[in-house]
């Protein structure tokens, strides 16, 4: 009998890439959890869907199968019947709306959910707590340490899908390489992170398991930066910064957004030289996981997302 993935957060592009997938691949019965008119949500620092753009996609995947379950995704009582008959409950919450997981935990133990995957798309947070430089993205690395506290406590099986740094948001000219743009990292666009998870679900070893991937590429900033010219035939603006750099910016840094971003690199900077920070699970057990090329990311994907972010600031 299939399992049953319940998708939260689903119209975002992670999201979005999750449930498409889980449709093409055919492996689970899916289900969505749609926010009940008027709840507002927060944002990942990207454009977001309008209502109408929401409900079109709601349709669109309820004529191929999808149970669409409108739910008050705040509300304990709400979410138990919604979650019900679901096997695995996936959250797509964007990085500052972590605490919206708490109630989806609660309300997963009640329904008899076997497994719950995060939203921690992104470093191994487990590791970040510990960096010596404390700025606002330590604070949520330790948040979402919590969180999976939170699932064990509630005896939950988990799957933690770490990612590695999403390309788009660190591409656009002038580059602000992180270091010497020489150690390899996993690079893993908002698409691919959505597309891999049910790969991911789907593997037996994921179950109470950290399965950090490389959806995109397993490459230097260097390298992908150079693949990043072939594909547009010029020179790709870039600058080169090291810690006390990385660091000297964010304190100096007042929008949130931007600061956090740059805690980011805060981070990747200090990371020791061997420590398996990029870690790619993804090589060992799904080999044949094919993510966006590197011609499409930077001619599509990354131009599209500069100026879905150009129109968003005027």
């Amino acid at each position: 009998m299939k399992k049953t993935v319940t998708v939260f957060s689903a119209t975002g592009v992670a999201g979005k890439a999750c449930v498409d997938e889980l449709i093409r691949q055919g492996h689970f019965r899916i289900k969505v959890l749609s926010r009940k008119q008027g709840q507002q949500e927060k944002s990942s620092f990207r454009p977001t869907r309008g209502d109408k753009e929401k409900q079109l996609l709601l349709d669109a995947w309820h004529k191929q199968g999808v149970e669409i379950v409108p739910a008050d995704v705040t509300d304990h009582a709400d979410l138990i019947p919604a979650l019900r008959g679901t096997d695995y409950l996936v959250s797509c919450a964007p990085m500052l709306a972590t605490e919206a997981q708490y109630a989806l935990i609660w309300a997963a133990k009640e329904a008899g959910v076997e497994r719950f995957v995060p939203s921690e798309y992104g470093f191994i947070y487990e590791w970040e707590q510990f960096w010596p430089t404390d700025t606002i993205h330590r604070t949520i690395a330790r948040q979402k340490v919590f969180v999976r506290r939170v699932i064990e406590l509630a005896g939950l099986d988990y799957t933690i899908i770490p990612a590695g740094l999403w390309p788009e948001f660190y591409l656009a000219e002038p580059v602000q390489v992180m270091g010497d743009g020489e150690q390899k990292i996993a690079w893993s666009c908002g698409e691919d992170v959505g597309r891999i998870i049910p790969h991911i679900l789907a593997h037996p070893d994921s179950r109470n398991a950290v399965c950090p991937v490389a959806a995109t590429a397993y490459c230097s900033w260097n390298a992908l930066l150079n693949e990043g010219e072939k594909a547009l035939g010029r020179r790709i603006e870039r600058h080169y910064l090291d810690s006390a750099a990385w660091k000297a910016a964010y304190e100096q840094e007042q929008d949130r957004a931007t600061k956090m971003h740059l805690a980011i690199g805060v981070a990747a900077t200090e990371c020791p030289e061997g420590m398996p920070l990029w870690a790619n699970w993804n090589k060992l057990h799904l080999p044949d996981f094919q993510g966006t090329s590197m011609p499409s990311f930077f001619s599509e994907v990354m131009k599209t997302f500069v100026e879905d972010m150009r129109r968003e600031s005027t």
